[in-house]
């Protein structure tokens, strides 16, 4: 076989110009980019970090963030614990916002987490009240959802203020998982 040749580990035939099957795949975009693998490695590398306890990843001070810009931003955080998804809105819905990546990052990262907070707590009400209609196993679940939901409640009241406090301290910073999610769909920078 010559230099310009090179054989595929996946074909018998020599592929001409020296190119792998795999280099092929990836230059086609076939490669491990298809998007249910793309979702696997996000939520598997999501999950690790979690595991680990980290709450952030990739933390950054913006120095283009100013006071105001800061204080927007814990807001945002911080208003979820009370009037959930207005402050967010508010900022979205701005003509200022559209100036301001910093307040507007922050924005969309809040609101989606207190969207994914609320998608949970109904899918925990749903399968508690399908669970409740089986005799013993549904009042189980009905006594642990009633003493889990406070505690679950306080997890994302503390989430909230500690994302709320980084971003007052001027950082950019990816909330595992959902970060990822949010600029897959192009909705953050």
């Amino acid at each position: 076989m010559t230099e310009e040749q090179n054989v595929s580990p996946d074909m018998e035939n020599p592929i001409p110009g020296g190119e792998t099957g795999e280099e092929r795949q990836d230059a086609a975009g076939m490669g491990d980019s298809t998007i249910f693998e793309k979702a696997a490695s996000t939520a598997g590398a999501a999950a690790d970090s979690l595991r680990r306890g980290e709450l952030m990843g990739d933390a950054a001070v913006d120095p283009e963030a100013n006071s105001d810009d800061r204080l927007i931003a814990l807001l945002s955080y911080a208003s979820q614990i009370f009037i959930p998804l207005i402050m967010p809105l508010i900022v979205l819905i701005s003509e200022s916002s559209k100036k301001r990546p910093f307040q507007r990052y922050h924005a969309v990262q809040s609101l989606a987490l207190s969207l994914a907070f609320m998608g949970v707590f109904a899918a925990a009400g749903v399968g508690a009240t399908i669970a409740s209609f089986v005799p013993f196993i549904g009042w189980a679940v009905g006594f642990a959802a009633i003493c889990l939901t406070p505690i679950l409640y306080m997890m994302g009241v503390i989430a909230m203020i500690y994302y709320g406090y980084q971003a007052y301290q001027g950082k950019r910073f990816a909330i595992p998982g959902l970060t990822t999610f949010l600029k897959d769909q192009g909705w953050i920078e």
